[in-house]
């Protein structure tokens, strides 16, 4: 007879530990995966956009040069009137930001690449956390279902319209879903601290929160749930919504010049742009070229008739006055609601999920919360559905840019002679450069020096028929625009910058020119 063996009381089966282990190993696998491609691929496509592709002084460019080595006004570059940015948005969390800049080893636009691997990071995170840890998806396969959740999430095709036009403003959305996951879990303290992070993105992010957190307060109420069990929503809403009034009332008494709504949205004199005619185009703009809002929201609009659940949708009609609002706009690009701007639709895609698993919290309802994670998937894919006319100012190739960054060697001969230039530029004379070559440097040139810094209208004539020295980003973004410039210029001397994709035609011999001449290769004559 076999002696058997007996483990102390006190202590887990050997096999138990075992698999706690590679459970544990699994969800850290999984967690790494979920957050670390979105930062690598988002930041990979910011990096392809200024080094290969060729970015643009607004706003890639602007953007970078705020967050990294600004100083507290956040003083814009010359070339752009000079004026402190925060007149404009008041994006406090840019302050931070350009404080750490300063600590850490990365250029410009590298900094700005890491913000926006970042912000799509923190979305795959909210989805992540929230299945894992609110939809018990921590054992077996689960958090590998909820880590492709999540970067279906960060990978939407709302996502990626968004990242085509390198922006910040996905930080508002991905810092409200951290804090509802947060304050959903129980996580109190961690939750003010997302909440605070997103209304210090920029001045209006409470007027998004306070539309969410108010339209689910009122559909609580109808369903017979007493404000005293919804304190805390109650609190954030009302938080928000002054916070934004107060910051919106700061910005215009400090910067009484300077209004960014009138500018983009209002109009000066108020709503004289708008004619039938421009709301039935921008109407139809919408319906053709934002299939990424379109299609799910119809979708989550099924999803809630079929499943009886007013919350599913919540996300997408708090968002409804924000449409609205692009339908009247003054400026073409947010009437399109193009990249950017369609950024509070963040919130809605991903807003089901947290909806159904607040109210059953609230009424203690004990439903399969994972019965909406098959719809969810059904969101994502129809955010895919092809448009026309979607906005692509920086010309991106998806999925390529993802991953094929542009090498070390060749971020630091670019950074190096973009320095070099500057530092010759008293020597090159009436000098045009690309928009792509001035947004690697977008305070060390001036207005002059970039004909087509507000794009092809109100071009200065002689910047554009007497340069000296023309230089630009092979694919650059302007590029098309200089080369016929600079052979109706006469100039024969051609000279390429070695290890990037630096051009320069000019009068002059730059082998002459000491911060250039380690630099410069002289092209064929074509």
């Amino acid at each position: 007879m076999h002696a058997e063996r007996s483990a102390s009381p006190g202590l887990p089966h050997p096999g138990m530990l075992v698999s706690l282990r590679w459970e544990d190993a699994s969800l850290v696998a999984a967690t790494l995966l979920a957050i670390g491609i979105p930062f690598v691929a988002f930041a990979n496509l910011v990096l392809f956009h200024f080094y290969v592709r060729g970015s643009f002084v607004l706003d890639s460019g602007l953007l970078a040069s705020l967050m990294w080595h600004s100083d507290a006004a956040l003083t814009q570059p010359a070339s752009l009137g000079g004026a402190s940015y925060l007149g404009t948005h008041l994006s406090l969390l840019f302050l931070p930001l350009s404080a750490l800049s300063w600590w850490l080893p990365w250029s410009m636009p590298q900094f700005f690449a890491g913000v926006v691997g970042l912000s799509h990071a923190l979305l795959a995170l909210a989805v992540f956390w929230l299945l894992v840890q609110g939809f018990d998806l921590r054992r077996g396969m689960g958090p590998w279902i909820a880590a492709v959740a999540a970067l279906g999430f960060a990978f939407s095709g709302l996502a990626i319209a968004i990242a085509r036009y390198p922006h910040y403003e996905t930080l508002i959305a991905a810092f409200f879903l951290l804090f509802a996951v947060a304050e959903v879990l129980g996580y109190r303290r961690l939750a003010v601290v997302f909440f605070v992070l997103g209304l210090a993105t920029r001045e209006d992010a409470g007027f998004h929160y306070v539309a969410v957190l108010g339209l689910s307060i009122m559909l609580n109420l109808a369903r017979g749930i007493p404000p005293r069990q919804q304190q805390r929503e109650w609190i954030f809403a009302l938080s928000a919504l002054s916070y934004a009034i107060v910051a919106m009332a700061v910005q215009r008494l400090l910067f009484p010049q300077t209004s960014a709504f009138v500018r983009v949205y209002l109009g000066d004199p108020p709503l004289a742009h708008l004619t039938a005619a421009v709301i039935a185009q921008r109407a139809l703009s919408f319906l053709v070229s934002c299939p990424h809002v379109l299609y799910p929201a119809l979708g989550a609009c099924l999803w809630a008739l079929r499943a009886r659940n007013l919350a599913i949708v919540l996300g997408f009609a708090a968002a409804l006055p924000w449409l609205l609002l692009h339908l009247l706009a003054k400026a073409p690009l947010a009437g399109m609601l193009a990249s950017y701007y369609a950024f509070p639709f963040l919130i809605a895609l991903a807003w089901p999920r947290l909806g159904v698993m607040r109210q059953q919290q609230l009424t203690a309802s004990a439903g399969n919360r994972k019965t909406v994670i098959a719809p969810f998937a059904a969101l994502l894919c129809l955010s895919f559905v092809p448009g026309i006319g979607i906005h692509d100012p920086g010309r991106l190739p998806l999925p390529r840019a993802f991953w094929d960054r542009p090498s070390s060697a060749q971020q630091v001969a670019t950074d190096r002679a973009v320095i070099a230039l500057v530092a010759a530029r008293p020597m090159l004379g009436g000098l045009s450069v690309d928009n792509s070559i001035a947004a690697l440097a977008p305070k060390a040139f001036a207005q002059s020096d970039v004909p087509f810094l507000q794009g092809n209208a109100n071009v200065p004539r002689d910047a554009t028929t007497s340069p000296d020295t023309v230089v630009y980003l092979a694919e650059g973004y302007d590029a098309q625009r200089l080369r016929p410039m600079a052979d109706a210029a006469g100039l024969t001397r051609r000279y390429v910058l070695s290890a990037t994709q630096i051009h320069l035609a000019t009068r002059y011999r730059l082998e002459d020119v000491l911060s250039l001449a380690p630099l410069v290769t002289a092209e064929e004559p074509r």
